[in-house]
């Protein structure tokens, strides 16, 4: 089964896992990683490692980040660049469609495939309620 690590800023990443287990049920190989105000790059990407070991069953992990650019990315994309024999992959933009989405149907899923679900799913998870049929406002 593919692991999932979930790396916020603040508790985002832990809020976002309770959400999701509140969805589908309790899951196994997943982990949060908060960014501590106070933290250095090096410390993140040591603890996003600690994560990354506990859910790897061989079958790849899937590294959510909340935003593109900022140290929960940059870490993570660091220790993906130092480990290029490790199936690991990184998506931004994390948001709890996406979560649950993935972790219904990610038994049996390869890594590759994970991504490409949570590709799709993460802009048709975005609407306007205006824009909704039938809602439409003039």
């Amino acid at each position: 089964m593919i692991g999932l690590v979930l790396v916020s800023h603040g508790k985002l990443a832990e809020g976002l896992i309770d959400a999701m287990q509140m969805i589908a049920g309790e899951q196994e190989a997943v982990r949060a990683v908060a960014l501590l105000e106070t933290e250095d790059i090096e410390s993140l990407i040591e603890r996003i490692q600690q994560a990354v070991n506990a859910v790897d069953s061989g079958e790849g992990v899937l590294i959510f980040v909340d935003l593109f650019g900022a140290s929960p990315f940059n870490a993570s994309a660091r220790l993906v660049l130092a480990s290029p024999e490790r199936p690991l992959e990184v998506i931004t933009g994390v948001n709890l469609p996406m979560l649950v989405e993935l972790v219904v149907q990610r038994e049996g899923m390869s890594l590759n495939d994970a991504v490409e679900l949570v590709l799709q799913v993460a802009p048709e998870s975005i609407r306007r309620l205006a824009s909704i049929k039938g809602l439409e406002r003039s």
